[in-house]
């Protein structure tokens, strides 16, 4: 096997020095405890899984999917662990004496694998990317216009870069922005790298080779030179992956299949036979003619009776040893590709008996679960919500740079409307802009593609406000404001 090195990986060093000198694995408990205690990880509690504004405490949040993650990660990362020992490779990877630290740094991942989700979910992210589509050159053209100066107008990087960065909303780019530019947790590089499920900014195209590492964007233009500093001080390559992230992703899909269906047995959406036969018939389209799903549904069967509880633990109990075990394998048998980040699938792959078991679980939730009025009501409330609390920060939008840079002096005038709304933002995120404009001056830009990246930072201001607010809290705000 080719000589693979995790020292080079798994590192001490942060992007803003400590200047203290501890080892690899206090390193990892301390990146544990600022995610612990960050902000960003206490409002999943109250950001939907499925259900949004669920009311049912026993029904998962993102938090407590988050947990159920970390759990399954802990575990995956312990039997890749052991497999390696067991293979004698451990030791000559530069495994020995750091098992701690590789575990901590997949639990922390996966802890924070949603933390950049928006109010009410998949949903949430569909209200942003449309509404930026629909509005965002619009505002961009009315502050243009309002400018007293002549500036050059639009920049070439405002059509090419920006506005198609900022039109599409990802969780996952959304969560590396919120670790570091706005959280300002300042994590090691190792933590950092284990977080980015995807290779590329919204304003990429796919490259070929890199279809699966990039069918999403996983970080922002905002972000794009962060990517690259992690990738020079862990030397990876361009587009491709950190090892651990491999493992998050496969703990996720593990976690969340048998989860959606568990939720929606105990809200009354399936019922425990309607559930057994829709997992039956969905294998059957799948086309396996192996008895690897149904044998397993069976011994569950046979074993809870009539009670659906039993069921779903038996369920989940078998399927969940199996589907860490294979994962487990394909890390070891890929270890050189998966190491340097070039396998362009996931752990548990498309040819895989255990691939088509989770396939089945995501398409009898999709059929069955995710389209029940249960889901899309609340689904329906939020947009509404979400999209009015962007029409009613949009004249943030729609000023001059240099009447936004007053609002915080200026309280009466022409923008009184903006200078209210202005104090409603953030000022941890309203830090975080300032943060980023300030550092204009010192590059190499023209005046208009000044102007275009602090419109594209203000921008970003209101989407990270909105973003983060809590689903109910989304609902209270909108309320709030528009004196409904």
């Amino acid at each position: 096997m080719e000589s693979l090195d995790y020292l080079k990986k798994l590192t001490c060093a942060r992007p803003e020095p400590t200047g203290q000198s501890r080892d690899l694995v206090t390193e990892t408990e301390s990146n544990r405890g600022r995610v612990i205690q960050s902000a960003a990880l206490r409002r999943l509690q109250q950001k939907t899984q499925v259900y949004p504004l669920e009311t049912n405490a026993s029904v998962r949040s993102r938090l407590t999917h988050s947990l159920e993650v970390q759990q399954t990660g802990r575990y995956l990362a312990k039997t890749i662990l052991d497999q390696l020992k067991h293979t004698g490779d451990h030791a000559q990877m530069g495994l020995a004496g750091i098992d701690t630290a590789f575990t901590n740094l997949v639990e922390m991942s996966c802890l924070l694998h949603d933390v950049g989700n928006p109010p009410f979910g998949h949903f949430g992210e569909a209200a942003f990317s449309r509404w930026i589509q629909n509005h965002g050159r619009a505002c961009h053209d009315k502050a243009l216009a309002r400018k007293t100066t002549n500036d050059g107008g639009h920049s070439q990087l405002f059509y090419e870069v920006l506005l198609p960065d900022l039109s599409v909303f990802e969780g996952n780019a959304q969560g590396l922005r919120i670790i570091h530019s706005l959280q300002t947790l300042n994590l090691t590089w190792s933590q950092l790298a284990a977080t980015i499920k995807y290779t590329r900014s919204p304003y990429q195209n796919v490259q070929p080779g890199y279809e699966y590492r990039q069918k999403k964007p996983g970080f922002y233009y905002s972000e794009q030179s962060l990517v690259q500093d992690i990738w020079k001080h862990l030397d990876i390559k361009d587009n491709c992956r950190f090892p651990l992230v491999y493992i998050m992703e496969a703990a996720d899909d593990i976690s969340y299949c048998i989860a959606d269906l568990e939720d929606a047995i105990d809200k009354g959406i399936l019922t425990f036979r309607g559930l057994i036969f829709w997992l039956r018939e969905v294998w059957q389209e799948c086309g396996d003619d192996s008895n690897y799903l149904p044998d397993i549904i069976q011994r569950a069967e046979n074993l809870a009776k009539d009670n659906p509880q039993t069921f779903i633990r038996h369920l989940r109990s078998h399927l969940f040893e199996d589907l860490v075990n294979y994962a487990a394998r394909r890390y070891v048998q890929n270890h050189a590709d998966v190491y340097h980040g070039t396998l362009d699938q996931p752990l548990i792959d498309g040819g895989s008996h255990q691939h088509l078991a989770l396939k089945t679980l995501k398409t009898v939730a999709i059929r069955h679960v995710f389209n029940s009025q249960e889901k899309e009501t609340p689904e329906l409330r939020g947009y509404a919500a979400l999209v009015g609390l962007l029409d009613i920060f949009r004249p943030i939008l729609e000023l001059p740079r240099a009447a936004f840079a007053n609002l915080e002096h200026h309280e009466g005038g022409e923008h009184f409307v903006e200078h209210r709304l202005n104090h409603r933002l953030s000022r941890k995120y309203k830090a975080a802009y300032l943060r980023a404009v300030s550092q204009l001056s010192q590059k190499n830009l023209t005046l208009a593609e000044e102007n275009d990246l602090e419109w594209y930072y203000r921008t970003r201001l209101i989407l990270d406000y909105i973003s983060g607010m809590t689903d109910h809290f989304v609902l209270t705000e909108y309320q709030s404001l528009s004196a409904i």
